[in-house]
Order: C-alpha cells, then structure tokens, then sequence
C-alpha cells in the first residue's frame, strides 16, 4: 500500500464584521471535521500573555466566543484554558476575567480551567540532539482528542514569531517556567509532540509590529488563519508578517523533527497569501538583548530571577528598562500587588 502525504492546508482571509462566517469557510477548508469528531474531547489554548484583552497581544474574546460556539456544538466536551503569567505577574483566573471567559464559557457550555492547578507531569525526550524535558498537564497528555492552538498573528523579540507554536509554552504549568527557556526550540518542538495540535487558529484581527509578545505596535488587519498544521501555520504566518523563519528557529526545528512543513509551495491555500503581505520588524531593547542570556542558560536565569541577588539585578534592569518596558511593569505589579 502507497502511503499519501498528508496535505497542509492553510486559509487566510480578512473577516470584518461577518467572523463567525469566515471562521466557519476556514474550519470546513481545512476539514477540521477529520479532527474534531462527535465524540472528541477538545481543548482550545488561547494566548493570554496579558491579564486582559489588548489588541495584538491578546487573542480576541470575540474570536473565542465563535470558536467554542462552533466546536461545541458538535463535539462531547470543550475546554478552553491557560496558564498562570510568567513569573507571579497574574493569575490564570485573572485572565480569564479581563477577557470575559467566564461569561462566555457559560453561553458556549464549554469548560474553563486554569492549567496551573491540574496535576500535570513531566514528559522527556532527545529532540534535535537535544535532551530536554518539559512540564505538562495530565488533561492534556491524556484526555484531549483535538487540540486547538488559538494565538495572534504577532512578532517576537526573542523568538521572532509568536504563533501557533510559541503559544504552546503557555501549556507548562509553572508561573516559573521563564527560568526552563535554555534549548526553548527543542521544548517547543516536545510539546508539539506531546500535545498534537490538530487544528490552528490565528486571531489577526490586530497583528503586533516592533516588539512583542507583550507591547509593541498593533495594526488592525482583520484577518484570520486557519491550518490543520502547526508548522505550517507559523511558516505562513511569518511570511505575512515579513518575518523570515532564521529569525524564528523554533518553526525550523519542529519541520526537522517532523511536524510539518515551512516549504509554501507544498501548501494548500485558499487564495495567495501574499495579497495580504505585511513588512513587520523585531526591534530588541537592550533589556532584550540582556534577558538574551537568560533563554542561552537555565542557571543565569535561576541567578536573576531566584537568588539572593534578584532585587539587585531587578533593580538595575528597573534603570535600563525603556518607557514601554517600564509602564508594561508598573501595570502587571499593580495588578498582583492589588
């Protein structure tokens, strides 16, 4: 028997005021009912990097609402989740407020968790001549048949990309998981394994210029992706975005292990996607360009971010830090100190 490879396919499309039906195109394009089946327990990961909705940054209430919608009625069960912000800077629960989910879960009938509360585990394995292992929740290694990856179509300043793929680090559990970043590609690459993301879905209602994943520039672009692959998801959202994937290795090192294809040519679109090309660029700070050392090794990261000498070297980075850097901090430490 002749094995057929399997077919990428990506839909892009602007969505104005009318997205339910456009995400609806993109979801039958991509025949994401080979995926989501009547029976299948689906877990859909939005990218809250941010406590509440901020356009370019957040992925849309609005886009969720339609999504759950959708998969619900179709499917047993649907969960949405996220995980606690890096660093003790909020709450999954406080997320999920600034972003309505509570309300939205309960008119959809799905599910809402917090990651950061379920018993999770930690699953290893050598990826790209790499040994690397990463924490996860047992809902998701175990439970979930169809695994929806719900990010923005934005830029990063240490990744190059924050999609499909990036919008999976939010799966591990601990609010410190900014100190496991050393080999980042690599554990990128065994959570994608791990979990098997079916279906992608990409908010570019506002897409993220200049820095990210947290500030920078949104741009209202009104577009929406939608893949049945997360490699090629990502491919084809950097080439939107004008970023070129040596800037995104993680996407590089997920193709070599398998999980998709970043070669265009070998996608099926919709249409050409270079209607809706864009010339985005990652512009590093010199906090980033330090906090560089930090994803290079796991142990200088433990060193600033839990040592003795954290209030020092927080204190150093408080003098460095540009404007945006420094509103970005005084709003994420009002929100856990009230």
């Amino acid at each position: 028997m002749v094995e057929t490879s399997p077919t990428y396919s990506v839909f892009v499309s602007k969505c104005d005021d009318e997205l339910n039906r456009v995400l609806n195109e993109g979801l039958e394009f991509v025949d994401w009912r080979q995926s989501a089946r009547r029976d299948s327990v689906v877990f859909i990961k939005p990218n809250f990097t941010f406590p509440r909705y901020s356009e370019g940054i957040t992925t849309r209430p609005e886009m969720l609402r339609c999504l759950l919608g959708m998969m619900k009625d179709r499917c047993h069960r649907v969960i949405v989740g996220e995980s606690d912000g890096g660093n003790h800077s909020f709450t999954a629960e406080q997320s999920f407020e600034g972003h309505g989910m509570n309300a939205i879960c309960k008119e959809t009938g799905a599910e809402l968790v917090s990651l950061s509360k379920l018993p999770s585990r930690f699953v290893e394995s050598r990826v790209h001549s790499k040994r690397v292992k990463v924490q996860l929740p047992n809902l998701l290694l175990d439970d979930v048949d169809c695994f929806i990856s719900a990010p923005v179509l934005k830029v990063h300043v240490m990744t190059g990309v924050s999609l499909g793929l990036k919008n999976l680090w939010g799966c591990y559990p601990d609010t410190m998981r900014c100190m496991h970043h050393q080999n980042l590609n690599s554990k990128l690459a065994l959570i994608a394994e791990s979990v098997k993301p079916k279906l992608v879905v990409i908010d570019g209602g506002y897409a993220l210029d200049g820095h990210g994943p947290m500030w920078g520039t949104p741009t209202k672009k009104d577009l929406v992706l939608v893949s049945n692959n997360v490699v090629a998801s990502d491919a084809s959202g950097a080439a939107l975005m004008g970023i070129p994937l040596d800037r995104a290795q993680h996407v590089l090192t997920a193709e070599a292990e398998g999980l998709g294809t970043t070669n265009l040519d070998k996608v099926r679109f919709n249409t050409d996607w270079r209607t809706y090309g864009m010339r985005f660029h990652v512009n590093k700070t010199l906090i980033d360009s330090i906090s560089g050392l930090l994803f290079a090794s796991d142990r200088i990261a433990k060193l600033v971010m839990a040592s003795p000498l954290t209030p020092l070297v927080y204190g150093v980075a408080g003098i460095l830090r540009s404007d945006e850097e420094k509103s970005l901090s005084s709003q994420l430490g009002n929100l856990y100190s009230g």
